[in-house]
Formats: structure tokens, C-alpha cells, sequence
């Protein structure tokens, strides 16, 4: 029977959640903070990712989060047999009272789920005007009749929530939630000491630790719009703005834009002042050491890495895009996009202004805290389970 005790007297509730893949992206890594959180809060989670492997299905098990995988080339693998057969074993061992879906075809795969086993769904919306267009909108509105709750990171995915046709109901905004003990800022002797240590890492060849750091972490693809970073940041960089100690620019993330993110470093000649090292799956030992956040995306709801870096006190600047200027409030500064001259205004007032970067950093962090911490959205998200449990109850398996 769904909702066992557990040991404490607490019902159990299993959460199963669908994804399109395990790779390293802010969705995949929402509903990895997500399935800690319930772990910790006396629910159990299990995932069903739609491609075999992926770099994060190591740490889902990590967490003891049970992997199910459901390769799929299409959609059209619907109508398989086979397909509907495995998605039976899923639902057999994972025994879901909710079932979570994240991204179009993880979505569209958890409405068939759902119409098999009559288990309530929700899903969640990471953006607007990015997955949901043409064909893509079509197929959700018709398979929207299965969905129970929409949970939208943003306004902005909220109100495209209501356009595609979603009842006004059943749409809730909950920003996304950022752990405040992970993501925070060092104390300055050990920041000083680990900041020297990453610039002659980084940057062994002309290492500098008293220069500005910027950095940004993102996935290296066209929406993340990060070629407009390093052209900014050229600009800045030759500027009288950037002192004489000049600064460096650090991008962490990988994606299919790095060559061309990196011919466009070399043709700038910075090839010794940007850098890209790569994914790490430890953000909150690096991101302390920046002076600088910049996010400069096209398309986004409410990312991560701006949560993580405003929750370590770092001064952030994003584009007027999605969510982002709502999550900055007055603790940030925004910018137009593809606005090079005003992004590069803005890291040369930051350069300039050592205190302004420090309150800007300080308040980043009490908001991160007030407004964003992972008690409040993981507690919101719970709620949105609860209410779909008791309206639809407990089956037998």
C-alpha cells in the first residue's frame, strides 16, 4: 500500500520524477536538490530518465535515489509495446503517489504514465518562450488533461502556462531554492588564501590575485548568450576602467558553444585573461572567490547559478530576462540584452567600487536566505504533493 509508516510514525509518500536525460543542466540538477530535500523529509523519491546514463547518475544514487531508465529515440516509441510494458515496471517498483515531470519530453512521457496508472501529476515549467513553441505547444495542450498541478519557476513560465490553456487553478510559482549552508561566503583569510591558490591554477602564466575576477557558470550554449559576455568583457578589459591590474573572466560549464566560445577568445587575443575549465560538481568551493557574477542569457526562469552565487555574496549582474531580475531585486544590476556598452559600464562601476561590490554581495546573500532558501521551496513543493494525496488518496499498487 502506497504511504507506509516509517519508523517514526511519518507517512511515507514515493515520489517518482521524470526526466529527459541525467546530463548536468538546471533542471537535472533541481530535481537532484529536490530528491535530497525529500530524502531528509521523510518521502521517498525514484527517477525515470528518458536516455541511458548521464553525468549525474552517479550522485542520484549517491543519495540512494533509485535510477529507472526509459531510452526512447522519440515520442513515437509511445506506441511501442515494449515501451508501455517497461513503463509498467517503473510504476511497479517505484509504487509513486506522485508523479514529477521536468522538460517537454519528460513531460509528455509522465501524461502517458499517468493515464496508465491513474497516479496525479505535476510538472515544472524551468522557462518561457523556450520549449513550449509550434509542434512542441500543441502536443503539451493536448496532453495537458492528465497534469493536476503546474509548478512555474516564474511569472513568466506561469503566464505561458495559462496561454497554452492550463486552468488558472492549477498553476503555483515557486521559485526555484538555493541550500544557504552550501552556497556562502568564506571567511576573508581562508577566501585570500584559496583565491591565490585558483589563479595560479587558472592563470599560472600571469597571476595576478589582487586583479577582478569575474566568472559565470552556465552550460556553453547559444541561449546562455555567453559570446556577449566575453565581447562585454573585451571591451572592459581595455578600458581604463579595469585598472592596472587589469581582470580575468572564468566561465565553468561545458556545452556544444565551446569551440566557438573559445575561437572568439583567441581572435580577441585574451587567450591568457579567459578561461573556460570545464563542469565541476563543486560550485560552492569556487564561486566565493569571484568578485564578479555575470549571467547574460537569452531564455531563463530562475537558474541556479544565480541563486548559488547570490547565496556566497558575490555582486551579480544578469540580463533583463525570465525571473532574474525579480530574483536580483535591488540586490543586483540587470542589463538589456546583447547591450554590450551597458554591460561593460556595469563591470566598470563594480571594478571601480570595492564597498559597492561588498553591499551589493551582502544583500544578494540576505536575500538568497530571506527569499530562496531550500526550506522554503522544498516546503512549497511538499505542499503542492500533500494537497494531490489527499484530493486523490492512497491506491493499492
Amino acid at each position: 500500500m502506497n504511504g507506509s509508516h516509517d519508523d517514526s510514525g511519518m507517512i511515507s509518500r514515493n515520489i517518482l520524477f521524470f526526466v529527459s536525460s541525467l546530463k548536468v543542466g538546471g533542471a537535472e540538477l533541481h530535481v537532484l536538490n529536490l530528491c535530497g530535500y525529500l530524502a531528509g523529509h521523510g518521502m521517498d523519491a525514484a527517477v525515470c530518465s528518458l536516455k541511458h546514463g548521464g553525468a549525474l547518475k552517479a550522485r542520484f544514487e549517491d543519495l540512494g535515489i533509485q535510477v529507472h531508465e526509459l531510452p526512447i529515440g522519440s515520442l513515437a516509441d509511445l506506441a511501442r509495446p515494449s515501451v508501455r510494458m517497461r513503463i509498467r515496471e517503473i510504476l511497479a517498483a517505484a509504487d509513486p503517489d506522485i508523479l514529477h515531470a521536468h522538460l517537454y519530453h519528460a513531460e509528455i512521457v509522465a501524461a502517458v504514465t499517468a493515464a496508465i496508472s491513474g497516479v496525479p501529476l505535476v510538472v515544472t515549467r524551468h522557462s518561457s518562450g523556450l520549449e513550449f513553441n509550434g509542434l512542441h505547444r500543441i502536443i503539451v495542450a493536448i496532453s495537458g488533461w492528465r497534469t493536476q498541478r503546474v509548478i512555474a519557476v516564474s511569472e513568466e513560465a506561469a503566464k505561458e502556462a495559462l496561454k497554452i490553456g492550463v486552468g488558472r487553478n492549477s498553476v503555483v510559482t515557486i521559485p526555484n531554492g538555493v541550500d544557504t549552508s552550501r552556497f556562502r561566503p568564506l571567511e576573508s583569510d581562508l577566501r585570500e588564501s584559496e583565491r591565490e591558490g585558483l589563479m595560479r591554477e587558472q592563470f599560472p602564466a600571469d597571476c595576478d590575485p589582487g586583479c577582478l575576477l569575474i566568472g559565470s557558470v552556465s552550460a556553453l550554449r547559444p541561449v546562455k548568450n555567453l559570446s556577449m559576455l566575453v565581447e562585454a568583457f573585451a571591451a572592459f578589459e581595455s578600458s581604463p576602467a579595469a585598472g592596472s591590474e587589469g581582470a580575468r573572466l572564468i566561465i565553468f560549464g561545458e556545452g556544444p558553444s565551446r569551440e566557438e566560445l573559445e575561437r572568439l577568445v583567441e581572435d580577441l587575443g585574451l587567450e591568457r585573461k579567459v578561461l573556460f575549465p570545464g563542469h565541476s560538481d563543486r560550485p560552492e568551493e569556487y564561486l566565493p572567490l569571484l568578485d564578479v557574477f555575470v549571467l547574460p542569457s537569452r531564455s531563463e526562469g530562475v537558474p541556479l547559478a544565480l541563486l548559488e552565487a547570490m547565496s556566497c555574496g558575490l555582486a551579480c549582474a544578469a540580463s533583463r530576462v525570465g525571473g532574474m531580475p525579480d530574483v536580483l531585486g535591488d540586490c543586483g544590476v540587470t542589463f538589456e540584452l546583447d547591450d554590450h556598452a551597458g554591460l561593460g559600464e556595469i563591470l566598470g562601476r563594480l571594478a571601480a567600487d570595492a564597498p559597492y561590490r561588498q553591499e551589493l554581495g551582502r544583500r544578494a546573500r540576505i536575500r538568497a536566505m530571506e527569499h530562496f532558501d531550500m526550506e522554503i521551496w522544498g516546503s512549497r513543493t511538499v505542499a503542492v504533493y500533500e494537497g494531490l494525496i489527499g484530493r486523490h488518496g492512497r491506491r493499492s499498487p
